[in-house]
């Protein structure tokens, strides 16, 4: 009888185990789709997606697959960067906090396509397009909490959004995918492995702008180095010269000096 008590006892056990662990796993995925998505698409300013997200609270980590961040208006691509992997672990007993600590996230495989075409005469690029859209998206966030400040006073007690901190953010493997149609450029350039520390949302945190300032700059870098101090330096002067009927004077000037 007390075999058959401990055996019951056992399976109901774990019965509310898998139960908790079921329910914090659909709470974690929950609030990273959230930071991604919504979050995400309000810092960039470009919606964001997800493809799937498995969390296991036993080992506390967390994988996501499949990221995509819609490209800009009037551009080839249909994203401006694409990820394959996110993979990431976290402090378990800080689910239950008002900060959630992620030991480290590591980003593999992220692709960024980088394009440069005309448009109404003048030269354009995603990149340096999309910098400014990362940097208003956050001013109007600091907007729009200032305007809601009374209603998110009142709903505080309700609910409070939760914190984040992430101690390491590496991104390996990561390519750029640069493109010119009329400069005709089709090359990939891989990037070094870049590495961040402290990045969240807590007051002493860097903040995720930041962060995504000191990618691009990184990325405009590479270009600089990999294309134009490169063996398409020529190549894209030569182009340059039969462009002149095509572009805005300003824009000529600007490809002149890039590439003289």
């Amino acid at each position: 009888m007390n075999k058959k008590k401990i055996i019951i006892f056992s399976i109901v056990f774990l019965v509310i185990i898998f139960i908790i662990f079921d329910f914090l796993s659909y709470r974690v995925n929950k609030i990273v789709k959230n930071l991604i998505v919504n979050q995400g698409s309000q810092t960039l300013g470009q919606q964001v997606s997800v493809g799937k997200i498995d969390t296991s609270i036993a080992s506390s980590s967390i994988k996501i697959t499949n990221i995509e961040i819609k490209n800009l208006e009037g551009f080839k691509n249909k994203n401006i960067i694409q990820i394959k992997n996110i993979n990431a672990d976290f402090l378990f007993t800080s689910l239950f906090k008002d900060t959630i600590i992620i030991k480290n996230i590591n980003i593999e495989g992220a692709t960024l396509y980088y394009e440069v075409l005309i448009s109404n005469k003048e030269v354009k690029d995603n990149v340096s397009s999309f910098k400014p859209a990362a940097k208003n998206a956050a001013t109007s966030s600091v907007k729009t909490t200032d305007a809601s400040k009374e209603q998110e006073t009142s709903n505080q007690s309700k609910k409070k959004n939760k914190d984040f901190l992430i101690n390491q953010l590496t991104i390996n493997n990561s390519t750029i995918n640069a493109s010119s149609e009329f400069l005709d450029i089709k090359k990939d350039i891989n990037l070094s492995k870049m590495s961040f520390n402290n990045v969240g949302t807590i007051e002493q945190a860097t903040k995720f702008r930041e962060v995504l300032q000191m990618i691009f700059s990184n990325v405009l870098l590479n270009i600089n180095n990999e294309i134009i101090q490169g063996d398409l330096k020529n190549k894209i002067k030569d182009k340059v010269k039969n462009l002149r009927n095509k572009i805005s004077p300003e824009s000529l000037k600007k490809l002149e000096r890039t590439f003289r």
